[in-house]
C-alpha cells in the first residue's frame, strides 16, 4: 500500500499572514482592487477545495480502517492543534469501534462508509477491500471531479469540525473585528434600474411595516466592509437619522406619488393662486395656455426627482451628491435649504396676510380685538399641527397628504357645482387678448411658484419606492397629481371667477367646506415644508431628532414670519416676497436643471455608500457641474430685474442688451438658468456617469461573487 495515501491534503492556498501581505501591498485604486478581489476568488475556490480533499481523506482513512490510517488520522488532528505528531497510537488501544466513534466526535459530524462486517486489524487488508466507490455509485466521493475541474457538480462534503479553524484563518480572525454582514442585492443588468445599493435595506425593520412610509428612527451608517478591507481604509461611521439614511423601508408602490402630491395640488391653494391670476389682464385662452405650460415643466422637474428617491432612498440634497460631488455639493446644498427654509416661512406668511387682509400693527399688538386675538391663536394651533405632523412624518404624513387630497378636491367640486349655473359664457369671452409677454411672465411665474418650490423636496416623498418599481409609473402618477389636477382646478375656478354673473356671497355650508379644506391645506403644505426642510439639513451635517428639530424649525420659521408680516404689513410683504422669490428662483433653476439632467443620464440604481464617501464613485468635487451651476446662476442674476433695493445691482447683462422691458417683465433670467443647468451635465458629464456606472456594475458583481468570502450573505 503506497505511505503517500496516509498523508493529509498538501495546502496549496496561501497562508493569512500571505494573503494579508498581499493585500496591504494593493493600491487603493480601482484597479488595485479589482487585483485584490482577483486574489481573494482565488484563494477563496482554493480553499473550498482543499476542504473538501480533507473531508474526502478523513473518510477514506475510516474505510481503511488500519492501525496506520487510524495514526494518520490522529496525527492530522494533533497537528491543526499545534501537538506533536505521535510515532505509534497508545499501546492500550481501545476497541476500533470505540476510536470510530472518539474520531467523529473529534472531528465532527463525518458520515463514515461503515462495512458491512466489523474490520478486523490483525489481518492484513486485501486490496479488493479498499476499492473506492465512483463518482456515480457515491456521491461523496465527488471530491475528485472537484479538483481535477473534471465536472461542473461539485457535491458538498461536510468538513470535519477538528480542521475548520485550520483552513478558515480569514473568516475566524476577521470576526470579532469586521463590521456587520451587509446585504447585497442582485444586480440585473436587463432592467432599468440595475443595481440596488449596498445598504438599502433594514431587513429586521422592513419585515415590521407596510406598504406606506413609516415613522423614522435613527440607525447608524457604517463605510463599506468590503471596500475597507481590500484598500485598508480607516472605518468611517457616521450617525444619521433613517430618514436620511438609505435603511428604511422600500415596499411603497407607484401611486403613492398621486397621493403624496395631492395634498398639495388637490387643495384650495390651486383654487387660490386662480384668483391670484384672475388679476391679470389677459384673456382666459392666455391664461389657460400659461398655467398648462408652467404645470408641465413643474410636473416634469418633479416627477424625474422623483426617480431619484426611487433609485436610492435618500433626501434630494443628499442624492445631488452624485452630480457634484460628495463635498462639492455643500455649497448648492446650502443654498437649496435656505431657499426651503424661506419658502416654509413665506408660506406662514401667505396665511397672516389672509387672516389679516387689514394688517396687524406691531405697536398694537396688546390691544387688538378679541377677535384678532382669535385669530392669532388659531395661526398658531395650526403652526403646532404642522410642525406635529413633520414630527410624525412616514405614514402619518402620507395619510393627512391623502386625507387633505380628498378633502381639497371635494370642496373644489362643490364650490363648482354651486357656481356652475351662474356661470356666463359671454363674460369669459369678453377679455381681449393681452400681453403675451405678460403671458410668457405667468407661465415662468406658475413653474416657480409649483415647481422650484418643490424641487428640492422632490425625492423626499418617494424615497420608500421599491426600487423595481417601473420609472415610467412613477412619473405617470406624479404628472397625475402635479399637472392634470391643478390644471383642471385652476381653469375651472378661473372659468367660474371670469364668467359668475350670479349673486354674491356663498351659501353657509360651502363656506364651511372651503374653510376646513383650507384649514387641511395649511396644516399638510406647512407639515410636508418642515418635514422637507429638516432633510435638506441632515444632507448639510446638521443631524437632528425630528422631536427636537420640528418644533425648532417652527419655531424660528414661525417668529420670523409673524415678525416680517408686522414689519411690512400685507402691501410690504407682498413686495418683498415677490422681490426675494425671484431672486432666489435663478439660482434654483440652475440647480434644478443639472439635479434633472443628471438623473435622466443616469439608468441604474445611486451607489449609496460612495455618496457619503469623497473617495468612492461620485468624487469628492465635480469642478465642472459646480462651476456650471455658478455660471448658470451668474448669468440669470445677470438677466433678471429687481425692484428691491439690496438687488438694484442684478440686471446687469440686461442693461448691455436692447429690449431691456422684456427682461424686467418676462422673467426670463429663471428660465435661461434652467436652461443652462440642462446642458451642463450633457456637454461633457455623459462619459463620466457611464464610467461611474460601469465602476459601479463591476464592483456589484464582484461583490455578489464573493459574498461568502467576506461574510456578505443575503
Amino acid at each position: 500500500m503506497d505511505s503517500n495515501q496516509f498523508k493529509p491534503p498538501v495546502r496549496r492556498s496561501m497562508t493569512d499572514a500571505e494573503l494579508q501581505d498581499a493585500l496591504g501591498n494593493s493600491q487603493a485604486d480601482e484597479a488595485g482592487i479589482l487585483k485584490a478581489m482577483e486574489l481573494l476568488e482565488t484563494q477563496a475556490q482554493l480553499r473550498d477545495i482543499e476542504k473538501m480533499e480533507l473531508a474526502a481523506w478523513v473518510l477514506q482513512m475510516e474505510q481503511i480502517g488500519t492501525p496506520e490510517a487510524f495514526l494518520a488520522v490522529e496525527n492530522a488532528a494533533r497537528v491543526s492543534k499545534g501537538l506533536e505528531p505521535l510515532e505509534v497510537l497508545p499501546t492500550s488501544q481501545p476497541p476500533v469501534e470505540d476510536v470510530v466513534a472518539n474520531l467523529n466526535a473529534l472531528f465532527g459530524a463525518v458520515t463514515p462508509t461503515a462495512p458491512a462486517e466489523p474490520v478486523q486489524h490483525s489481518e492484513p487488508v486485501q486490496s479488493q477491500e479498499l476499492e473506492t466507490p465512483s463518482p456515480s455509485e457515491d456521491p461523496q466521493f465527488n471530491y475528485v471531479d472537484a479538483v481535477t475541474h473534471e465536472s461542473a457538480v461539485i457535491q458538498q462534503i461536510e468538513v470535519p469540525a477538528a480542521f475548520e479553524e485550520f483552513f478558515t484563518e480569514i473568516e475566524n480572525e476577521e470576526a470579532s473585528d469586521a463590521p456587520a454582514p451587509v446585504a447585497v442585492a442582485a444586480t440585473d443588468i436587463e432592467a432599468f434600474d440595475m443595481v440596488i445599493g449596498a445598504e438599502e435595506e433594514l431587513t429586521a425593520l422592513e419585515e415590521a411595516l407596510f406598504e406606506e412610509p413609516e415613522q423614522d428612527v435613527e440607525v447608524v451608517v457604517e463605510a463599506d466592509p468590503f471596500v475597507e478591507f481590500i484598500t485598508g481604509a480607516e472605518p468611517v461611521v457616521e450617525t444619521v437619522a433613517l430618514e436620511s439614511a438609505p435603511k428604511i423601508s422600500r415596499r411603497s408602490r407607484a401611486i403613492s406619488q398621486f397621493w403624496a402630491w395631492l395634498g398639495l395640488t388637490g387643495s384650495v391653494v390651486p383654487f387660490l393662486f386662480a384668483s391670484f391670476l384672475n388679476g391679470f389682464a389677459l384673456s382666459f385662452g392666455q391664461l389657460a395656455l400659461a398655467v398648462v405650460l408652467g404645470l408641465v415643466a413643474s410636473g416634469a422637474v418633479i416627477a424625474i426627482g422623483s426617480l431619484a428617491g426611487k433609485r436610492s432612498g435618500l433626501p434630494t440634497l443628499m442624492l445631488s451628491r452624485a452630480a457634484f460631488g460628495v463635498h462639492g455639493n455643500l455649497a448648492p446644498a446650502i443654498f437649496m435649504t435656505i431657499n426651503r427654509l424661506f419658502w416654509t416661512a413665506a408660506l406662514i406668511g401667505m396665511g397672516l396676510s389672509l387672516a389679516f387682509p387689514s394688517s396687524l400693527q406691531f405697536d398694537a399688538i396688546s390691544t387688538v380685538t378679541s377677535g384678532a386675538h382669535l385669530i392669532l391663536a388659531i395661526v398658531a394651533v395650526l403652526l403646532i399641527a404642522a410642525v406635529t405632523l413633520a414630527i410624525f412624518g412616514g405614514r402619518v404624513l402620507y395619510r393627512a397628504q391623502q386625507i387633505s387630497g380628498l378633502i381639497g378636491l371635494i370642496a373644489v367640486v362643490a364650490w363648482l357645482s354651486v357656481m356652475a349655473p351662474t356661470i356666463s359664457t359671454t363674460k369669459i369671452l369678453q377679455t381681449a387678448d393681452g400681453s403675451w409677454l405678460a403671458t410668457f411672465a405667468v407661465a415662468v411665474l406658475t413653474f416657480s411658484f409649483f415647481g422650484l418650490v418643490w424641487s428640492s423636496a422632490s425625492a423626499d416623498f418617494a424615497r420608500k419606492l421599491h426600487v423595481s418599481v417601473r420609472g415610467i409609473r412613477v412619473i405617470a402618477w406624479g404628472l397625475l397629481a402635479l399637472v392634470v389636477v391643478p390644471a383642471v382646478i385652476i381653469l375651472a375656478s378661473l372659468t367660474v371667477l371670469r364668467g359668475w354673473g350670479g349673486p354674491g356671497g356663498l351659501p353657509a355650508w360651502l363656506a364651511t367646506v372651503l374653510a376646513v379644506a383650507a384649514v387641511t391645506s395649511a396644516i399638510v403644505w406647512l407639515g410636508m415644508s418642515f418635514y422637507s426642510s429638516n432633510l435638506s439639513l441632515h444632507s448639510i451635517g446638521l443631524k437632528l431628532r425630528p422631536t427636537i428639530a420640528q418644533p425648532l424649525l417652527g419655531l424660528l420659521l414661525g417668529s420670523a414670519a409673524v415678525f416680517a408680516f408686522m414689519h411690512l404689513q400685507v402691501s410690504g410683504f407682498w413686495f418683498n416676497l415677490h422681490g426675494y422669490a425671484l431672486v432666489l428662483a435663478v439660482p434654483a433653476a440652475a440647480w434644478t436643471g443639472i439635479f434633472v439632467s443628471d438623473i435622466l443620464i443616469r439608468r441604474i440604481a445611486y451607489h449609496e455608500i460612495s455618496l457619503s464617501r469623497g473617495y468612492g464613485f461620485y468624487k469628492s468635487v465635480n469642478w465642472f457641474n459646480l462651476s456650471g451651476w455658478v455660471v448658470a446662476s451668474v448669468i440669470g442674476l445677470g438677466l433678471t430685474y429687481s425692484e428691491l433695493t439690496e438687488f438694484q445691482t442684478l440686471g446687469f447683462i440686461a442693461e448691455q442688451l436692447v429690449n431691456q422691458e422684456f427682461w424686467r417683465q418676462s422673467s426670463f433670467g429663471i428660465v435661461i438658468a434652467f436652461a443652462i443647468g440642462l446642458l451642463v451635465p450633457v456637454a461633457i458629464g455623459i462619459p463620466r456617469i457611464k464610467r461611474q456606472e460601469a465602476e459601479v456594475l463591476t464592483i456589484e458583481a464582484r461583490r455578489n461573487d464573493l459574498k461568502d468570502v467576506l461574510g456578505l450573505v443575503d
